[in-house]
């Protein structure tokens, strides 16, 4: 005997349903039933079991000949014969109700044998698979696409499904037609014949810009929807293209309209139209295939202020629930500024019967409003009308963003024309003022006439170095002044500065000084720093006439994003100088950093200082921001890039005392003037002066035999520069020393090893110049 307890559990808890036959053909007897064919079955366990399973068919119990019993004893006697399970083909099964009806079902069953430890079969497993969802599905996705096949092949606008080469040959795009409803044919005036056919070869004549744009949609996947004309075919079209599947397939859908005898916006309102009248009428979940892929806002809406239809693109763009759109008037949904010329141009459309265009602002759901296009027209029954609508924000952003950039790139151009204008002129300054101050320091020095002289020439001298102050805040302005930056000690000279402000401010203005603790050092040019300082504590004093607060502070900050200061991301050391004073509206403000901008007044200032400062943090690779309010103060704040250098110890200043010169000096300028000036100071410092107009006229006396034990140099002349004289030389006079002088900082012109002076100078500058090249031989 075999025991059968063990297969028996195995079915009893199975959700399949199950019956366990004896092997006696041809009756089969059911020896159990599972709980769940019991409920599938609608029976009760001692109804079936004892039974023959023919007899308990719930198809068909009473007729073991039929069709039904025929397979089910084949496939059982396939099991026990072949003694592995058979599965037979989908069933389909009445299966009786208690309410005397029956229910349709679809089963896929199988027989399974049961062997002993012998391999014989003592009983035969039969369980089923219910298919009846998948089935029904399946029913419902036929009648599904006989509805659309119904659609496609009776709408008036042409539909085409083509596929896209675009590695055709000769680097071209092709097409071809693999689907198309009768109104393409219609349209286009193309025949059957061209089904399947690349269009290059059966329409040579067909104008590029058709493959252009399939290819341009089947390679982005962005739809695409125009209008054009093509001179082959002799008709306009409208035309909607999308990609359809995967990308891989290059599948676009083309739908097109031919507009050569009517309107653009008719035949595309009448195209919305017919789809909105089918929306209506249908009223059912499934939407048709291009009111839901449509990127544009559809709409069926009455003159009475309510919307019967609207498409999926509504709930994409504003973010509205169709239940939210249908229950609330139209009007509702529209910005309050554009809620009458709307409905105006609604009611003129309703008396004039002729579609027309308009914007307005709509609504999200999150509580702000985005710019729409609307295109409406007029349905014939008078109550009704069409809206399409389309989302300007992108465009709209995109234009503010146009208008930004050509306004900074207006700014910065005039900035920059400014600044090669104001270095040019700052460079031709200099060597204006070089003479002039040489000559003054020449006559101070000498202590030539009387009381009366000495003071008008002490008054020019200092008129000269006000002048040469001027040059210096333009040349910071145009960011073209000779800096030498290096790693800073800030909270030292900081402190420094306090002690200078405040004996500069008075005792009317408290000074007050807050330094984060362990700040890096600042890549900065200490002296220009220091100006920069001094100049901003100067303006915060003048802002505040009665008395106030200047406070500097200092701290550190990381910027990684976007900046107010127009900062690149990196490590910045913060400068802020603000004061309590009078303040600035915000106009002002905007325009405090413009050069030669002033608000202290004429004769009160020269409106460089702010520009000055911000050229300086601009040059070093940091930036500054304006802050202010009316009444309240200002806050200058300047970013200078943190450096990674240990600053320099700061050396003990020695008293500058002048010495005679001893040999030759090469002077070489091509302004006579500054030549001449130059050469009585080094006459007067003792040396043999040799002059040249040039470069190359210098070349031309070192390689005749002159041997100078110095050079002096002017930078820009024509020809060779001052920096090319100094590399030559060198070639021809290791270790020569060279002065490069200058009136005019090229930031790649100039180079870093050599020793520089700048325009305008005097004596003692001249000196000191010479003795530390002297000294360094």
């Amino acid at each position: 005997m075999t025991d059968l307890a063990g297969p028996a559990a195995l079915f009893a808890a199975s959700p399949a349903p199950m019956l366990l036959l004896a092997p006696d053909a041809p009756r089969f007897t059911i020896t159990d039933v599972n709980d769940a064919y019991l409920a599938a079955v609608m029976r009760a366990r001692e109804d079936l079991t004892g039974r023959g399973v023919f007899e308990a068919m719930p198809d068909n119990p009473d007729d073991p000949g039929a069709a039904g019993a025929a397979n089910l004893r084949a496939s059982i006697e396939r099991a026990i014969t072949g003694k592995q399970p058979d599965r037979m083909p989908l069933q389909k099964y009445d299966i009786p109700r208690p309410d005397g009806g029956f229910e349709e079902r679809w089963w896929n069953p199988v027989n399974a044998p049961v062997l002993d430890a012998d391999g014989e079969v003592v009983a035969v497993i039969h369980h089923v698979v219910d298919a009846t969802e998948r089935v029904r599905a399946e029913a419902v996705m036929r009648e599904s696409e006989a509805r659309y096949r119904a659609l496609f092949e009776t709408i008036e606008s042409g539909f085409c499904i083509v596929e896209v080469d675009l590695d055709a040959p000769g680097g071209r795009i092709d097409y071809r037609v693999v689907e198309a409803n009768p109104a393409f044919y219609r349209q286009a005036g193309f025949s059957e014949a061209v089904l399947g056919q690349w269009l290059r070869e059966v329409a040579p004549g067909l104008e590029e810009q058709w493959y252009e744009v399939y290819g341009r949609v089947a390679l982005t996947g962005r739809p695409e929807r125009f209008e054009q004309h093509s001179d082959m075919l002799g008709r306009s079209f409208e035309v909607y293209a999308f990609r359809v599947g995967e990308p891989e397939a290059r599948l676009v859908a083309i739908l097109f309209n031919d507009i050569s005898a009517r309107r653009i916006a008719e035949g595309r309102l009448r195209e919305l139209n017919e789809t909105l009248e089918q929306r209506v009428a249908v009223r059912t979940a499934e939407r048709d295939h291009l009111w839901s892929l449509s990127q544009d806002m559809l709409a069926r809406a009455d003159y009475s202020g309510m919307m019967s239809a609207v498409s999926p693109a509504w709930t994409q763009v504003l973010g509205w629930s169709e239940a939210e759109l249908l229950s609330r008037g139209y009007a509702t949904f529209m910005h309050p500024d554009d809620m009458p010329p709307t409905l105006e141009a609604i009611a003129r459309m309703a008396e004039t019967r002729q579609p027309t265009r308009f914007e307005n602002r709509i609504a999200t759901r999150d509580g702000g409003f985005k710019p729409i296009e609307w295109t409406v027209a007029p349905e014939p029954d008078g109550v009704n009308f069409i809206a399409v609508g389309r989302d300007l924000s992108l465009a709209k952003a995109r234009e503010a963003e146009l208008l930004a950039a050509q306004d900074a790139l207006r700014q910065s151009q005039k900035m920059e024309a400014m600044g090669q204008l104001t270095g040019g002129v700052a460079h031709d300054f200099n060597n204006l003022l070089t003479p002039i101050v040489g000559g003054l320091d020449m006559l101070q020095r000498q202590g030539l006439g009387g009381e009366r002289e000495r003071r008008l020439i002490n008054g020019a001298m200092q008129s000269a170095e006000r002048a040469k102050m001027l040059v210096q805040r333009l040349l910071a302005f145009a960011r073209r002044q000779p800096l030498q930056a290096t790693a800073i000690d800030v909270a030292k000279l900081m402190e420094g500065m306090a002690d200078l402000l405040a004996s500069t401010t008075g005792p009317q203005v408290r000074v007050s000084v807050d330094i984060a603790s362990g700040l890096p050092p600042a890549h900065a040019d200490p002296n220009q720093l220091e100006m920069a300082l001094l100049n901003l504590g100067v303006n915060a004093r003048d802002a505040m006439p009665d008395g106030g607060t200047l406070r500097l502070t200092a701290f550190l900050e990381e910027v990684r994003d976007t900046h107010r200061a127009g900062l690149r991301p990196g490590t910045y050391v913060c400068l802020s100088v603000s004061d309590t004073g009078v303040g600035m509206d915000e106009a002002t403000a905007k325009r405090a950093i413009e050069p030669f901008f002033s608000t202290k007044g004429i004769g009160k200032g020269t409106g460089l200082g702010l520009s000055m400062v911000h050229g300086l943090t601009s040059q070093l690779g940091g930036g500054l921001s304006v802050a202010s309010r009316l009444g309240v103060g200002t806050n200058v704040q300047l970013w200078l890039p943190a450096s990674g250098a240990t600053p320099e110890a700061e050396q003990p200043q020695q008293s500058q005392v002048v010495g005679q010169g001893v040999g030759t000096t090469l002077l070489v300028d091509d302004e006579e003037i500054v030549r001449a000036s130059t050469a009585d100071m080094l006459a007067d410092l003792g040396y043999e002066v040799v002059e040249a107009s040039s470069a190359e006229e210098a070349l031309r006396l070192v390689g005749g035999g002159l041997r100078p034990d110095l050079v002096v140099t002017d930078h820009l002349m024509p020809g060779l520069s001052g920096t090319d004289l100094a590399r030559r030389l060198n070639e021809l006079r290791p270790g020569l020393p060279v002065v490069i002088v200058s009136g005019y900082a090229e930031v790649d012109g100039l180079a870093p090893d050599l020793p520089r002076l700048a325009k305008p100078f005097r004596r003692a500058d001249l000196a000191a110049s010479l003795a530390a090249v002297v000294r360094h031989r």
